[in-house]
């Protein structure tokens, strides 16, 4: 006969419950601890995790456990419970609740020059911001004698991708784009490079006009941030001096560049902004004077256009007399791009200045701006 309380006087008995259950949240799981009972049950013993709510369960021969298939932002509790040889035992308490969630990102690698970028251990997903170069400013004109101001660059593309998969040690090339040299007198400044992140994105570099970028991944891209659609310039005028020129004035104004901002919500950081790349102001027009009509008093030239954001600002026209009054003035040069991808100012055009006959003098046009390169910025988690 059996002696009471032995194992064989136990046998088909149901284990018992385990005890000081706890959990410990991760993304969309929650792994489950537990002390084993005292009373194991007969044979092999089998443990169960359940989540309220939704049951989710794991199973397993000891303690933790890891349950799986949770949603991120919901509050579980957790129970277990013990089984052997078919006959199951009642469930823990529950634990205390515990939420799952993304794990949060945070800035990993800032590259203004190429490079490569290598994934730190432990790391699942990267998210970036991709920026193009941004486009040097048209210079101011001269040679046609309308003094007209150059157009501004244009910024840069801006190419943003989030919650990409990648391994621990996984490598990716990154190049960045080139800034794009101003233009000199009459002439269209250099496009900005194009900036790549391995093979998942890529952002175009500006130009005079708006450009883009492409991608093959989730999320969002920006069409680069053109300089002012038109060049500054004058009021109109008579090719020669010999001919009258009614209404000669000051010259007209350069024209703004464009800017727009992109954002991305990345989890323990919240909304994350891109450098806000932008095309540079256009040059003022320079203005123009005709001696016989309208007496010996200067006009101004047209003021430089400004950026919306970094791009450069737009060199200021040319006078029509030169500070000596022997000539007409010539134009300010535009202003590189302060920031990130930015395109840079248009230059200023020439003055120009009549003495009642003959060929007009003409100031001299000025050189547009530089860009500013490109970057990229990687978060990661």
């Amino acid at each position: 006969m059996p002696i009471l309380g032995s194992s064989a006087s136990q046998s088909g008995r149901a284990p018992g419950q385990p005890t000081s259950v706890s959990a410990t949240a991760g993304d969309a799981q929650a792994t489950v601890t537990f002390t084993v009972p005292a009373y194991t049950g007969k044979g092999t013993v089998n443990y169960t995790a359940t989540s309220s709510p939704g049951g989710f369960t794991a199973s397993g021969s000891s303690s933790p456990l890891t349950v799986t298939g949770l949603s991120n932002g919901t509050s579980y509790t957790f129970t277990v419970s013990a089984s052997a040889s078919g006959v199951q035992g009642a469930a823990s308490s529950a634990s205390a609740g515990v939420t799952p969630e993304l794990p949060a990102y945070a800035l990993s690698q800032t590259f203004n020059a190429s490079g490569t970028y290598t994934v730190p251990a432990g790391k699942t997903k990267i998210a970036a911001f991709v920026i193009g170069g941004g486009a040097g400013g048209r210079g101011g004109r001269t040679a046609n004698g309308d003094g007209g101001g150059g157009r501004g660059g244009g910024g840069g593309a801006t190419v943003a991708f989030s919650e990409y998969s990648v391994n621990s040690g996984q490598e990716f090339s990154i190049t960045i784009g080139g800034q794009g040299s101003g233009g000199g007198v009459d002439t269209d400044g250099n496009a900005g490079g194009t900036t790549n992140f391995g093979n998942i994105v890529s952002a175009g570099g500006g130009s005079g006009a708006a450009s883009g970028g492409n991608y093959n991944n989730n999320i969002t891209i920006n069409s680069a941030r053109s300089g002012s659609t038109v060049d500054g310039g004058p009021i109109s005028y008579s090719p020669t001096c010999d001919q009258a020129e009614f209404g000669a004035g000051p010259g007209g104004g350069g024209g703004q560049g464009k800017t727009s901002a992109l954002n991305m919500n990345l989890s323990g950081l919240g909304s994350v902004a891109a450098p806000n790349s932008a095309g540079g102001g256009a040059g003022g027009g320079g203005a123009i004077y005709h001696y016989e009509f309208h007496g010996n008093s200067n006009k101004a030239g047209g003021t430089g256009g400004s950026s919306q954001g970094t791009g450069g600002t737009g060199g200021n026209g040319g006078t029509a007399f030169s500070s000596n009054n022997t000539g007409a003035g010539s134009g300010n040069a535009g202003s590189a791009a302060s920031g990130v991808g930015s395109g840079g100012g248009g230059g200023g055009g020439g003055g120009r200045h009549c003495y009642g006959g003959g060929l007009p003098v003409l100031g001299t046009g000025a050189s547009g701006a530089a860009g500013a390169s490109g970057q990229v910025l990687v978060y990661v988690r």
